[in-house]
């Protein structure tokens, strides 16, 4: 990992707010090609090296609330943009073989030299007038205590890990390697159980049940 130039600045950021992991929530049939290629893949390299995969996170909605640029994984930070993963999990919920994971991450993806930064969905107009870029003053203004025009805008006693408004993002380049998935969590007991057969050639002991991730609601 190249980090920034100033990543003892981005480190420190970390360490204060007490940010543990990034997140980032993907269907569970996405599970066997990220453990057979090591790695999570950005849309882009997916589609160079012709890798077969179930992208809905990618696939659905891709113009309308996703970063455009397809080089990019879009994390958040201690929690998933709850917002954005409702609409996900209707759109599929006619879908029986359709359930959600969300992966923690480690956060040093921040340190990362070309991650970026977004106050708000990344895709969105407001995030475009607030400009999307990857250094420090951009990491500390997710933090702010208001940020206009955005929705949800005011941080009040919202705990210092999460930023101020729930749809932020870390926007990381190409690749998040699989051992630096810090856990898997599910929902309930169902899809634990569901996806630890169904990657039991696999080392699944980072698997774990997190019903809190699933609520709609930063604690």
């Amino acid at each position: 990992m190249v980090l920034k130039a100033n990543h003892d600045l981005y480190e420190a950021e970390l360490s204060k707010k007490e940010i543990e992991y990034l997140v980032h929530f993907t269907p569970t049939i996405n599970l066997l090609s990220i453990f057979e290629q090591k790695k999570v893949l950005s849309r882009a390299l997916l589609e160079k090296n012709d890798i077969e995969d179930n992208l809905l996170d990618f696939i659905e909605f891709l113009d309308e609330v996703r970063y455009d640029d397809k080089n990019y994984i879009n994390l958040s930070i201690s929690h998933p943009n709850y917002f954005l993963f409702r609409r996900f999990k209707e759109r599929t919920q006619n879908k029986p073989y359709i359930n959600w994971c969300i992966l923690k991450i480690d956060p040093k993806y921040v340190c990362q030299k070309e991650t970026l930064f977004s106050v708000t969905n990344a895709a969105s107009r407001v995030a475009k007038q607030y400009g999307v870029t990857g250094d420090i003053g951009k990491f500390k203004q997710l933090f702010e205590d208001r940020l206009p025009n955005i929705r949800n805008n005011i941080r009040g006693n919202l705990k210092t890990k999460y930023p101020t408004c729930v749809q932020a993002e870390v926007l990381v380049k190409d690749q998040i390697k699989l051992k630096d998935i810090i856990e898997v969590c599910f929902e309930n007991d169902a899809d634990l159980a569901n996806a630890k057969a169904a990657l039991s050639n696999f080392d699944t002991s980072n698997f774990r049940v997190n019903t809190t991730l699933f609520e709609n609601s930063r604690l």
